[in-house]
């Protein structure tokens, strides 16, 4: 099977016609019947039928036709993938990022890098968990700030930790309650919940143990969305604390509370491993978490003897146990 015989197979299937699929390739008609002939007896059943003068793919060859097709779409990502690659410029600083992380935060830290630093192109990517994973796994960016996901080769992984608060919306009974509250307190406050935070089932559980029923009034899919609507008012949130950052950006009436019993929130920091540490990464992220402290964020940091490797023993943040 050659990629010839794939390509003149699939120009017939979209294009419909093998004068058409001639002309895409710059090839003859008789050259595409060779290919076609060839590859029907290399996989073993009819490809097309004729019927009426005209060429139509049997089920056989319809799916045949997904499986190309995928194929295809994986050479066109290592495309985008070598045109990431080749654009790399030195003493750049690029970032590939989860929306949580890329939409408020990191931004508000690139503002103080790029006064401070005085840095060369930044670049600010924003992705999906695993497609950041993949951005660094191909050398593409410098840093990666994915949630929990699977990584492999060419990736090394920081796991970084923080406990998730409860945000209230402007006016809420509780707004000027000092110390954590608890689920007894939270009793008859109308939650917003994240569909896609881990941490929402270990709430449930929390309110179930201490008797409570939980008011869910809506439910989002985005974090950006649950900022939104707590700073609208339309109720509260058990959340990580980037989140509450976001309300609160949004309306500073948005009050930020600890919430007891603890509920973790987690997230990862990916270097790509086969290329030595920028220092421009250094300077980022010892900005990025002297920004997190101000905001009140505790970021406790797991760290790993290949991480310390590669940051040569000059760690960017201070070391704490959770």
């Amino acid at each position: 099977m050659k990629f010839q015989q794939i390509s003149a197979f699939k120009a017939v299937f979209e294009l419909g016609t093998v004068t058409a699929a001639a002309d895409y390739l710059h090839v003859t008609q008789p050259a595409i019947s060779r290919l076609i002939a060839a590859l029907e007896r290399d996989v073993g059943f009819h490809l097309f039928e004729r019927i009426k003068g005209r060429l139509l793919p049997t089920k056989e060859g319809q799916a045949f036709y997904h499986e190309v097709e995928r194929s295809f779409l994986g050479l066109d990502r290592l495309k985008k993938s070598a045109r990431v690659i080749s654009q790399q410029r030195l003493g750049s600083l690029t970032i590939a990022a989860m929306p949580l992380l890329s939409n408020l935060f990191l931004p508000d830290v690139l503002i103080r890098y790029a006064r401070d630093e005085s840095p060369g192109m930044i670049s600010l990517r924003t992705f999906r968990s695993e497609e950041v994973a993949q951005q660094v796994a191909i050398q593409a960016c410098d840093l990666g700030f994915v949630l929990d996901t699977e990584f492999g080769a060419g990736v090394t992984g920081l796991k970084v930790s923080c406990d998730c608060v409860c945000i209230l919306p402007p006016g809420h009974v509780l707004a000027d309650m000092p110390g954590e509250l608890t689920p007894p307190m939270l009793a008859g406050t109308s939650f917003i919940r994240n569909e896609k935070d881990p941490a929402q089932n270990l709430l449930d559980q929390a309110m179930q143990e201490a008797g409570i029923h939980q008011q869910d009034f809506i439910e989002v899919s985005f974090a950006s969305s649950l900022a939104s609507l707590v700073a609208g008012g339309l109720g509260g949130a058990i959340t990580d604390p980037f989140t509450a950052h976001i309300a609160r950006n949004q309306n500073e009436q948005v009050t930020i509370h600890r919430f007891s019993p603890r509920l973790p929130f987690e997230f990862y920091l990916l270097f790509p491993a086969l290329r030595p540490l920028a220092s421009a990464v250094r300077q980022f992220l010892t900005l990025f978490f002297e920004n997190a402290k101000d905001e009140g964020i505790h970021l406790h940091v797991a760290e790993s003897a290949s991480v310390r490797a590669l940051f040569e023993c000059n760690m960017p943040w201070e070391v704490t146990e959770p």
